[in-house]
C-alpha cells in the first residue's frame, strides 16, 4: 500500500432534515482512499459532525486514522488492537476490502454473498414545522415511488403526526417511526397510542443503553421494536436479541466496525428469527454503494434507509442512484461498483490529507 487519503467534504442538502435531535442543512463527511500499486480503495466514515448521534465524530474519525489506524495498517499489526472507534475501522477496511476486490474484479454485494439486483427503495421523513409539511413531503415521496416511509418523531410531534401521515397515504405503504432515543419507559403508555397505526416498527424508542428498558417496553406494545444505536456490535445485537429487547436489528456498518461485522449481525438476525434492516447515514455515494451492496443480503426483510441520491443532494461525489419503479439497482461492477468523480470530489473537498508509511 503506497498512501491513504483522507478527504473532508461538505455537500448541501436539498433540504433541511430534523431529526428528534439535531438538524442538517449540509452533509459533512469524510471519505478514505486506500492508494496500491494497481488500484485504489474507498470508505466513508459513518459518523457525524457533533456527537449528538454516537460518541464517535468526523473529526475524532480523522485523529484516530491518522494517529492510529492508518499508522498500524502500514505496520501490518492489526486493527483489533484499537477499541473502538468503529465508523473509523470501518471507513479504513472497507476502503482496504473495496481495493483487493477491484484487484480481483468480484462486486462487493457478492463478495458479502448478496442474492438481490435490486433493493426495495425507503425514505426518511425528517421532523416538520407543521403535520402538513409532513403530510405534503409523504405525499410527495409516495408519488415518486417510494413505498415505504421512516418518519422522525419526539415528544410532541408523534401520534398526531403518524395518524395524519397514514390517512394521507393509506395501507399500502409502510410506515416505520424513529425516536432517536428521545423517549423514556414512563412514556409507554402513550407510545401504545402507535399501535393501531399498524406499523412496521417503532426505531430506538429509548436511550442506545437502555436495552433492558427495550425490553421491558417492547412487552407492552404491539408494535415491534427496532434497534439502531443500541447496536455497536454483534456480541450487542446477541445480547440484545437474547434479551427480547426487538424484533428488528437496524445495521449500520459505521455502528459495528465495518462491513464484515455488519454481515456477521445480518447472519445472527436469520439464524435467530430476528428481521434485519439496512440502516444510512445520508451517506454520499461512496457509502451509499456499500449499503445497497449489504442490503442485498437475504436476511434484510424491512426496508431500510435506501434512498436515491436526489433524496438528499442535487449533486453527489458518486454518479447518482437513482429511483427505478421503487427500487434502487445495487452495483455489480468491482468493488462498490462507484469511484469519486474527480471534478465533484475537488469540489466537494474542504481539506486533504495524504497519509504515506
Amino acid at each position: 500500500m503506497r498512501a491513504v487519503e483522507l478527504f473532508r467534504i461538505r455537500l448541501p442538502l436539498v433540504e433541511p432534515f430534523q431529526t428528534a435531535r439535531s438538524a442538517t442543512i449540509h452533509k459533512d463527511a469524510l471519505l478514505v482512499r486506500v492508494v496500491t500499486d494497481d488500484v485504489s480503495g474507498w470508505g466513508e466514515v459513518g459518523a457525524e459532525v457533533a456527537p449528538t448521534y454516537a460518541p464517535d465524530t468526523l473529526d475524532t474519525a480523522r485523529l484516530v486514522l491518522r494517529d492510529e489506524l492508518v499508522p498500524r495498517v502500514f505496520a501490518g499489526v492489526p486493527l483489533d488492537e484499537v477499541r473502538g472507534h468503529h465508523p473509523a475501522q470501518g471507513a479504513l477496511t472497507g476502503a482496504l476490502l473495496d481495493a483487493e476486490l477491484r484487484a480481483t474484479g468480484v462486486s462487493l454485494a457478492s463478495h458479502l454473498g448478496g442474492t438481490r439486483p435490486f433493493v426495495d427503495a425507503g425514505v426518511a421523513i425528517g421532523r416538520h414545522a407543521d403535520i402538513a409539511g409532513a403530510v405534503a413531503a409523504a405525499a410527495t415521496f409516495a408519488d415518486l415511488g417510494y413505498r415505504s416511509f421512516k418518519l422522525k418523531i419526539a415528544p410532541g410531534h408523534d401520534v398526531n403526526v403518524v395518524e395524519a401521515i397514514r390517512a394521507e397515504v393509506g395501507a399500502d405503504i409502510g410506515l416505520q417511526v424513529d425516536a432517536n432515543g428521545s423517549y423514556d419507559l414512563a412514556d409507554a403508555d402513550h407510545l401504545a397510542k402507535l399501535d393501531p397505526l399498524d406499523l412496521v416498527c417503532f426505531e430506538q424508542p429509548l436511550a442506545p443503553d437502555a436495552r433492558v428498558d427495550h425490553a421491558r417496553l417492547a412487552a407492552r406494545l404491539q408494535t415491534p421494536i427496532g434497534l439502531d444505536e443500541s447496536i455497536t456490535s454483534p456480541r450487542v445485537a446477541r445480547d440484545a436479541i437474547e434479551l427480547n429487547a426487538c424484533e428488528v436489528v437496524s445495521i449500520k456498518s459505521g455502528l459495528v466496525g465495518g462491513i464484515t461485522a455488519a454481515g456477521r449481525i445480518h447472519d445472527l438476525c436469520a439464524s435467530s428469527g430476528v428481521a434485519a434492516r439496512a440502516g444510512g447515514m445520508l451517506e454520499t455515494g461512496v457509502g451509499r454503494a456499500a449499503l445497497l451492496a449489504l442490503a442485498s443480503l437475504p436476511g434484510f426483510t424491512v426496508i431500510g434507509d435506501l434512498s436515491a441520491s436526489n433524496r438528499y443532494f442535487a449533486h453527489d461525489v458518486t454518479e447518482p442512484f437513482v429511483l427505478d419503479h421503487g427500487r434502487l439497482e445495487v452495483p455489480t461492477g468491482p468493488g462498490l461498483g462507484v469511484t469519486p468523480l474527480p471534478a465533484m470530489l475537488a469540489r466537494a473537498t474542504i481539506a486533504h490529507e495524504r497519509l504515506t508509511p
